[in-house]
């Protein structure tokens, strides 16, 4: 049962006729070998080129020190009512260590 798929596997190696490379195929011609060895490497260079700058492209433009800011001011993770936060808040102490060796 085993012999079987064995022998049928081995069998393009049991061939009689071996091809050992004396014998040269059907050339590709100019226009294949510029197809094959230049446009479809560019090709694939330039698709993953693109795919890498894309999302850069696509990004909406940045604030750039020194110009003005033009964005609507955003609030993170602050109180729901920020001025009545900022109304009833309270001053804090300024001086707590750090640089200024102030404990």
């Amino acid at each position: 049962m085993v012999v079987v798929p064995v022998l049928a596997g081995a069998g393009p190696a049991l061939a009689l006729h071996k091809d050992d490379g004396e014998v040269p195929g059907p050339s590709l011609g100019t226009g294949l070998t510029i197809l094959y060895f230049v446009v479809i490497p560019l090709g694939v260079f330039l698709i993953i080129s693109g795919l890498c700058v894309l999302p850069s492209a696509l990004r909406r433009p940045r604030y750039r020190p020194g110009k003005p800011w033009t964005f609507d001011p955003l609030w993170f993770r602050g109180p729901q009512e920020p001025q009545t936060a900022l109304q009833s808040a309270r001053a804090g102490e300024t001086a707590r260590g750090g640089a200024s060796a102030e404990w």
